[in-house]
């Protein structure tokens, strides 16, 4: 009888230590509360040139795939259009090279750099023209979706 009652009590404790193990809870992925892919708008300016002072209005959408489309509306009144490939280094990092494709003359293509944060924000917006450097500005936008 006492040896039942030890492999009786040696059953209970194994399966009680075996029914309390624990298992590791799978981590939730954290997901920023704007992703950098969506709709971006705001203003943009130009450096020196004076004949282009102001802000003016500009856009983009950035895509998963890496792809950007671009619209401003510029000085003489007109949209003009621009597509090309995007990057983000180091999760705030946000960087462009676009190229127009409705402009009346040779293509421009443009470097853009922003720091982007997850709030909805880009700031410290800086683009370049890639073939002539002195053609700069300044620009910064809000996620809209």
């Amino acid at each position: 009888m006492k040896t039942k009652l030890i492999a009786v009590f040696f059953l209970a404790t194994c399966l009680a230590v075996s029914s309390c193990q624990k298992d590791a809870p799978t981590p939730t992925p954290v997901t920023p509360a704007y992703p950098v892919e969506g709709l971006w708008i705001g203003t943009f300016t130009v450096d020196n040139n004076p004949s282009q002072a102001g802000t003016y209005y500009f856009s983009y959408s950035v895509y998963p795939d890496g792809s950007i489309l671009v619209k401003t509306r510029a000085a003489d009144g007109n949209n003009y259009y621009s597509i090309g490939q995007w990057v983000l280094s180091n999760s705030t990092e946000f960087s462009a090279t676009i190229t127009s494709t409705n402009f009346n003359g040779p293509q421009v293509t443009q470097s853009i750099t922003a720091n982007f944060s997850d709030s909805g924000k880009m700031t410290n917006g800086i683009w370049t023209d890639v073939k002539n450097a002195s053609q700069t500005g300044k620009f910064s936008v809000d996620r809209v979706n």
